[in-house]
């Protein structure tokens, strides 16, 4: 499938990355040390594969063997509907049933990602396992939501629903300022060779 990119109405989802990016507790968090050599700036980076908007392939399951570097390109390019969530901390299947979701990246914004949340807060909506089977046989290619995580705080069945049916994640996104509706979602992880998960620079174009 060929798509039409206008740079101008691109909508910028990606977190950005400095000290005060949220991270999952007991992870490395994101940091920077930047030092002139002659001419030049050059910086030390350090953060988790998973800090700030990133991207969890199969393989951030230790059983599976899909890393970031073997995610098909049609699951990171393709036609996407964003969905508001409102103010529930439980996705329930009946906010996605309506839904034309075949080949299709489903995209769920949460008030756990608007202004005055705490960004870093572990009571952050999720999905429940009801919806997320759903999404699954309505033929959903890719998953992403606007928090830490789409399982529960120390829970993992719909990572192990959505990565076992080979579907990846994007975590973090940055949504406020996106409207519910039919997008084009581009995304961009680091082609690291046999990573567990990766940041990630997305972005929505509106469909119309």
């Amino acid at each position: 499938m060929e798509y039409r990119l206008s740079p101008g109405k691109l909508i910028d989802i990606t977190r950005p990355l400095d000290s005060n990016t949220p991270a999952w507790p007991g992870d490395v968090r994101f940091s920077k040390e930047t030092k002139a050599i002659g001419a030049f700036r050059t910086s030390k980076l350090t953060m988790s594969s998973h800090c700030g908007t990133h991207i969890d392939p199969p393989a951030h399951l230790a059983r599976y063997r899909t890393f970031v570097d073997d995610i098909p390109l049609n699951r990171l390019i393709l036609p996407a509907v964003v969905v508001d969530c409102g103010k529930k901390r439980i996705i329930q299947k009946d906010l996605i049933e309506d839904l034309s979701l075949e080949g299709k990246a489903l995209i769920l914004k949460t008030s756990s990602g608007s202004p005055g949340e705490k960004s870093d807060s572990m009571e952050y909506a999720y999905l429940s396992v009801k919806a997320v089977e759903l999404a699954v046989s309505m033929g959903i290619m890719t998953i992403g939501i606007d928090t830490f995580s789409v399982d529960p705080p120390d829970s993992t069945p719909v990572h192990e629903i959505l990565l076992g049916a080979s579907i990846p994640i994007l975590e973090n996104l940055q949504l406020n300022d996106v409207l519910p509706g039919n997008y084009l979602l581009i995304c961009f992880p680091l082609k690291i060779v046999n990573g567990d998960g990766a940041p990630v620079r997305a972005f929505l174009q509106p469909a119309y």
